[in-house]
């Protein structure tokens, strides 16, 4: 039977808020995303909070901030309980990720949204999958099936196949079919070709965030960032690259490593990230889920390319101090909202700017209203005049940034004076309480203790006689005067007095008994074991050169244990920088896009995560294509979209004698058969019954059905088998031999034209052979 489907944008939709959706199958509700911005405001999760306790699966499809950041919290404060999926990389980078971003405002605030408890509370629970890894759903998801697939963009990045029945959905945002430096493109569109798989879904639902963009050739825009890069640290400036700490990132310390290593550089390159040691090893442990190339020169050389040579890893602001003159450094956040890249950008930027003349390079324009897209819009603006006529592929300049901007500058500093005494009181008083609480505990500790003493000397005193037992000691049943009956036909019906066996500590011959003499050698090692670890407070120290990273950096810096208070001032800021944009975000762009959507061919698309004109711009691209969907919807926020496959499938029960009479033709894995009977109603069962129709009408000869869709490409290679030429000629013609053409219509008709000779019965009939006829 048709699944009833319907879809709901909880943020995300006509604008580039955080990415959260509603999927609902029939009774199952799939949550797509559960993305947050830095600035963690409750607010913004209303409309997931009404549907939070009712989700009964959620898929992650990235492991930044947009896709996952709000999993934490809707876990511990709004009743999210279901299973979660994503691959290992998603898990690994996004626990990062939050890890980095909680260390961020913890640094700035008295920050209790969520804890680094519930994050690992999180993320310990979600189910981890492979890539083309079929998965059924359990419990009340019973009958879906999900798929993951390579998205691209990130490590591990996702596009979700959700399959029940005759429905397939294809949930694909924030691809990229271009290869890169530490990652191969999407599997969507890999060598000019769609995945099979993913081919004409019954729904697609995809993101128009870079439509509305074209972007220059890959290494054109490295080129300029280099140039940039080496025109300021040779005129004595740094740099400051603001990134994520987990996706991304790693993209950018790569290519920068190599480019350092490329032409031995001297210059100080750091990555200065909360969790920056953590990050490398991750990566340094999943090079399988990277591109093909990686993994060949590691197979090749043993090299692990992020042991990096060149870049530095520091999880400190003050770590950066060590390295003196010009230098570049990757920080987090690439909102510059939070975390070190904004701490750097006031210092390097800002009022206490050095002499020289730093530059900021932006690599992700980031979301509205943050200070990195303020900055872009102005860089944007600005550069506009050097782009001649439409040409958006033209590499533009950087500029001279001197603006004023009111910020809000966030301090913790330590208490001095009045402040710090009061806070030692606090203190003092807070001790005193806990000494009190810990006496009372201890003397109730010693209590228990001394009853246990007495009991157990009781217990180890020699053996009483035989008089003495029969005198003081009760193993027997006595019979309970209240209930009638024998003894073995009443259950509980004797009171059982309560007996405590006696411990010897001394044996027959006065020698004190060692329980150690008498114990496994396995057992007795794991107890010295467990002994040895109790008592053993040591650290432990690795090589340099380690890949076990955990051993050498805690997972998070030290928490300075000083008194110390946060301060927020109001500011107007002098910035003075020379700023430019270079495209690293790792999307697919507008014109991709509508190159690879009618190759996928989905029969209905939805259009989301977008600003409104680029969104609408997409939607009514596609709809003007030829032999392409007209059904495309762009939803708004909280708007219900009814998406359910208009196809008449039902589910009935077959008779014996309706079974009996059927020919089956093979297709693939499947068994078809076409029917025709009666259907009628059982008074035991709500299925319906399918049987032969015994009415003495003829019944009327229904023409022949083909079954199947294949591939011209794939058809190509049965011809060649057969020895037939095919060659692809014009758009989408297949020609055999010279004599006989075959294409498809854009409805998937395949029509086979030409001369009546055998070839063209031979191609006519391995073509047929190609799908089930009924």
């Amino acid at each position: 039977m048709t699944s009833y489907i319907k879809f709901t944008p909880l943020s995300g939709a006509k604008s580039e808020d955080p990415l959260c959706y509603l999927l609902e199958i029939d009774e199952v509700k799939i949550l797509l995303d559960c993305g947050w911005t830095d600035k963690f405001d409750v607010q913004d999760l209303t409309n997931l909070k009404k549907v939070a306790k009712q989700i009964d699966a959620v898929l992650i499809s990235h492991c930044d901030l947009n896709h996952l950041g709000a999993l934490p919290y809707a876990k511990s404060h709004l009743g999210l309980k279901c299973p979660v999926y994503s691959t290992v990389p998603v898990v690994n980078m996004g626990k990062m990720c939050l890890y980095d971003l909680h260390q961020s405002k913890t640094n700035e605030m008295e920050f209790d949204t969520f804890t680094l408890e519930h994050v690992d509370e999180a993320f310990d629970k979600i189910t981890s999958l492979r890539y083309s890894q079929p998965y059924a759903l359990p419990g009340k998801c019973q009958g879906i099936t999900i798929t993951a697939y390579a998205a691209a963009h990130t490590i591990g990045g996702t596009i979700w196949k959700i399959k029940q029945d005759t429905d397939e959905i294809v949930y694909a945002v924030d691809f990229n079919h271009r290869k890169e430096s530490h990652l191969d493109g999407t599997v969507l569109h890999s060598n000019g070709n769609v995945l099979d798989a993913l081919t004409r879904p019954s729904l697609m639902i995809t993101d128009a965030l870079n439509a509305s963009f074209v972007h220059p050739p890959r290494k054109d825009r490295n080129a300029a960032m280099f140039d940039t890069m080496m025109t300021t640290l040779r005129s004595g400036g740094s740099v400051l690259l603001p990134t994520d700490s987990s996706a991304r990132v790693l993209e950018l310390a790569y290519l920068l490593d190599k480019h350092w290593s490329q032409n031995q550089l001297t210059y100080p390159l750091i990555m200065l990230t909360n969790t920056s040691y953590h990050t490398a090893h991750f990566a340094k442990i999943m090079l399988e889920w990277m591109g093909d190339d990686l993994t060949q020169h590691f197979s090749q050389t043993r090299e692990n390319p992020f042991d990096f040579k060149y870049l530095r890893l520091c999880h400190k602001l003050e770590d950066i101090d060590v390295y003196t003159g010009p230098k570049v450094v990757i920080a987090s956040n690439n909102s510059l909202e939070t975390g070190f890249a904004r701490d750097l950008f006031l210092r390097w930027m800002g009022e206490e700017r050095p002499v020289t003349h730093n530059t900021l390079i932006l690599t992700d324009r980031s979301a509205p209203g943050s200070l990195a897209r303020q900055l872009y819009d102005a860089w944007d603006n600005r550069t506009q005049a050097t782009t001649t006529g439409d040409d958006k592929r033209v590499i533009k300049p950087a500029i001279d940034y001197n603006e004023s901007m009111h910020m809000t500058v966030y301090k913790r500093v330590p208490l001095e004076g009045e402040e710090l005494a009061e806070y030692e009181e606090r203190q003092r008083e807070q001790a005193e309480r806990d000494a009190a609480q810990a006496a009372i505990i201890a003397r109730s500790k010693s209590i228990m203790e001394e009853d246990e003493l007495s009991d157990e000397s009781d217990m180890d005193e020699a053996d009483d006689t035989m008089e003495d037992l029969l005198g003081d000691q009760f193993d027997l049943y006595v019979k309970d005067a209240g209930r009638s009956g024998g003894f073995f036909k009443q259950a509980q019906s004797y009171r059982m007095f309560p007996y405590l066996e006696r411990r010897k500590r001394i044996d027959d011959y006065g020698e004190s008994i060692q329980i150690e003499h008498y114990m496994k050698a396995s057992d007795l090692d794991r107890l010295q074991m467990e002994k040895g670890e109790e008592n053993t407070e040591g650290a432990n120290f690795a090589k340099e050169d380690d890949m076990v990273i955990d051993a050498v950096e805690p997972l998070l810096p030290g928490k300075d244990e000083k008194p110390m208070k946060y301060i927020t001032t109001e500011q107007d800021v002098e910035i003075q920088c020379q700023l430019r944009y270079v495209d690293l975000e790792g999307l697919s762009d507008g014109r991709s896009m509508k190159t690879i959507l009618p190759q996928i061919a989905p029969r209905k698309l939805i259009v989301i995560h977008g600003a409104a004109k680029p969104t609408e711009d997409l939607a009514q691209a596609c709809r003007n294509m030829d032999h392409f969907t007209k059904e495309v919807l762009t939803p708004s926020i909280s708007q219900v979209l009814n998406v359910s496959a208009a196809t008449n499938i039902y589910r009935v029960r077959l008779t014996d004698a309706m079974v009996s009479s059927l020919q089956f033709s093979k297709l693939d894995d499947y068994e078809l058969a076409r029917v025709s009977g009666r259907i009628h109603f059982p008074t035991d069962s709500t299925t319906p019954s399918l049987d032969v129709d015994t009415t003495d009408e003829q019944p009327i000869k229904a023409p022949s059905v083909f079954v199947g869709d294949i591939r011209l490409s794939e058809f190509k290679k049965v011809l060649q088998q057969e020895g037939i030429s095919a060659e692809f000629k014009g758009e989408g013609v297949l020609v055999c031999n010279d004599c006989v053409a075959v294409r498809k219509t854009g409805t998937g008709q395949l029509l086979v034209e030409g001369i009546l000779s055998p070839d063209y019965y031979k191609i006519r009939s391995l073509l047929y052979g190609q799908h089930a006829i009924l």
